[in-house]
């Protein structure tokens, strides 16, 4: 399932931008290559989140959804070499926040979390015979 689709990212490009990103030729983007993007963002995403939640997360939080959008679109831009600074800083803020996630400084609102391994702990006795050297025995020696 994937984080987002390309009516999410039309809300913040226009569609002849994403045309311009993805076709080859035309006013229409290529829903292949959107595709493809959004399914590597998704991969990207699930890779830092899977230390902590349950992937992929069913339903979608809103705050997955924007990282996935910011990832996928940075990728498009990317494959033309294109990329914005705008574009460029949002994909770095998305992979800054899913390494927080993934080393617990920050969440995902409304996704479920791993169940901790049970920690079980050993017990080790030793024991031994009296000791034959002691600070006691060895005085005058």
């Amino acid at each position: 399932m994937p984080y987002c689709i390309q009516d999410d990212l039309l809300k913040l490009i226009p569609e002849r931008d994403l045309a311009d990103i993805t076709a080859e030729a035309g006013d229409i983007p290529d829903a292949t290559v959107v595709a493809e993007a959004i399914t590597a963002a998704g991969g990207e995403i699930d890779s830092y989140l899977g230390k902590r939640y349950q992937v992929p997360l069913a339903p979608v939080p809103d705050q997955v959804k924007a990282l996935a959008v910011d990832l996928t679109l940075y990728r498009l831009y990317s494959r033309r070499s294109l990329a914005p600074e705008v574009r460029r800083q949002r994909y770095e803020d998305a992979i800054r926040f899913l390494k927080d996630v993934a080393q617990g400084r920050a969440v995902i609102t409304g996704a479920t979390g791993l169940e901790e391994p049970s920690v079980q702990q050993e017990v080790t006795e030793v024991s031994s015979a009296e000791r034959v050297f002691s600070r006691e025995k060895m005085r005058g020696w």
